[in-house]
Formats: C-alpha cells, sequence, structure tokens
C-alpha cells in the first residue's frame, strides 16, 4: 500500500470530500460552517488528523496505547501472532478459536470457532488483497496512511450467549459519554440501534436499519461507560467499542471517522444533535 495519501495539499483533499459527499449523499458539503456530525466529521479529517490518529486507528498499535492507561477492569484481546502476508498464517500454531484481521481496514473479520472446519485458504486470499488496499483513499480518511498493514491473529471472546460477542459502541466527546450503538444481525443485514446512557433507546436511525429486536441492558453498563470516558480524554470525538464477556469488559477499537462521514442510516435531526456535541 503506498503512503503518498497523506501529502495531498488542503486543497485536493476538500476537492475529493466535496466530491464523494455530493455523489453518496446528493448534498453540498458545507466546511466553512459544518454544523452537523457528518460534517464535521469531514472537517476533522481534512484538518487535524494526522498521525496520532493513525495510531490510535491501528488496530494493533492501539493496543499498547490502551494498555499503557492501565484502567482497572479494562481487559484488551491477546494478539495471538502478525503477519506481513496471510502465506505466513499457521493453524497448528494458533488455538482451535481465533479471529483473523487486517490492523489498517474496516470490513473482513474471520472468525474460526473451530479449525477442523475453517477454510483458511478463502481467508488468506482476502486478507492478501485487502492488505494491497489503500484504506486512507478508499473513503478520503488519510490518517490510515501512517498505518502499516499487518494480518491480526487475535483470541476469540465468547459472551455464551450470542453467535458473535455484542459490541458496545460508545460515542465520546473530549472524554464525555453521549450514547451508545448496539449493532446486530451482521450475518444477515445490519441492524443499529441506539441508547442513551441509562439504556433507554434513541430514535436516531432510519426505520430500515433499526431493528425490532429488545437489547439486554448490560451488566456492567455503568463500569463500561466509565471506561470509555477515561479512554476517549482529551479527544474532540472517538466512539470506543467495549465488549462485555461475562463479568469482564474487553477493549475493541477506536472509531474516529464514523461512516467516514457519510453516515446515512441516522436520521437528520440525530445528525444535528451529534453535531452540536462535537466542538471544533
Amino acid at each position: 500500500m503506498k503512503l503518498s495519501k497523506r501529502w495531498k495539499t488542503k486543497k485536493t483533499k476538500i476537492s475529493e470530500h466535496e466530491a464523494i459527499y455530493k455523489m453518496v449523499t446528493g448534498k453540498d458539503l458545507n466546511l466553512d460552517d459544518p454544523k452537523d456530525f457528518n460534517e464535521k466529521i469531514h472537517w476533522l479529517i481534512i484538518n487535524r488528523y494526522g498521525k496520532r490518529e493513525g495510531n490510535l486507528a491501528d488496530k494493533q498499535l492501539v493496543k499498547e496505547y490502551v494498555e499503557n492507561k492501565h484502567i482497572k477492569d479494562l481487559k484488551v484481546p491477546k494478539t495471538l501472532a502478525t503477519y506481513k502476508n496471510a502465506n505466513q498464517i499457521n493453524l497448528s500454531k494458533l488455538p482451535d478459536k481465533f479471529v483473523l484481521k487486517c490492523n489498517h481496514f474496516s470490513g473482513h473479520v474471520f472468525i474460526c470457532k473451530d479449525k477442523k472446519h475453517f477454510d483458511l485458504e478463502a481467508a488468506k486470499k482476502q486478507l492478501n488483497e485487502d492488505l494491497k488496499k489503500d484504506f486512507a483513499d478508499i473513503n478520503k480518511e488519510y490518517h490510515y496512511s501512517f498505518i502499516k498493514p499487518l494480518i491480526i491473529a487475535e483470541e476469540y471472546l465468547d459472551d455464551g450467549e450470542h453467535k458473535n460477542p455484542i459490541d458496545y459502541k460508545i460515542y465520546c466527546f473530549n472524554g464525555k459519554a453521549e450514547s451508545i450503538l448496539v449493532c446486530s444481525n451482521r450475518e444477515n443485514k445490519l441492524k443499529l440501534n441506539d441508547f442513551d446512557l441509562d439504556w433507554k433507546e434513541l430514535d436516531y436511525t432510519t426505520p430500515e436499519y433499526r431493528s425490532k429486536a429488545k437489547f439486554k441492558r448490560p451488566k456492567n453498563l455503568k463500569k463500561m461507560v466509565a471506561i470509555a470516558e477515561k479512554l476517549s480524554k482529551d479527544i474532540p470525538f472517538v466512539r470506543v467499542d467495549l465488549y462485555e464477556i461475562g463479568e469482564d469488559i474487553y477493549f475493541g477499537e477506536y472509531t474516529l471517522t464514523p461512516g467516514a462521514g457519510i453516515i446515512m442510516y441516522y436520521k437528520q435531526k440525530a445528525l444535528d444533535y451529534l453535531g452540536a456535541k462535537l466542538v471544533l
């Protein structure tokens, strides 16, 4: 993956963001006086994000950053191995259950729950393709150009209840938690539901994305919120992903640019509200 995208001029970056935003949303992007959440995410990418944000977005490097905070009651999934190329993956050196993913890419995650039935060749083919992808250019998130692409083999987290553990995505603004996004039905058609800090459901998502399922309040909700606030201190905005595994809380990842600033699943009133919370 080439790392030249970080050196684009500001004028070029603005033009790229205006073009992709117009193409997807049909609206003009207001960067002179951004108001809603999407517009402010674009402004941050163009004007502020750099190497620090690249390090936070790096799914491997961020683990050390989080561990160094020494937050009580927070665990970080173990990295079992890293690979420069998927052909280096050796199943015999991995446990029966594990996860494979790239550190610089959002999308393909391969979950192995039984090595005897795991299609390693298919995973290797896709992971090698992902290693070549320039995520900094795909969605114009230039801070990703600071990430050195790797494949991570990681411990599998099992909450004993769901096909895959629920990740609680906590929206935080300068160290203050605001709301929690829950993703479900990833295997079929992704559904999204938002809750306030007392677990009251919020009317954020459009009907086609919102699940009618009832989601139980996490046992460790208050503790998770407190952890997210510690992890988000001194960051204008970050979505902190956490897992509840039994009585334990695990770190997932940081997301600085949800939807690359083109969130189509939220109603405009939600984008306006979150935009007001994000102070540039």
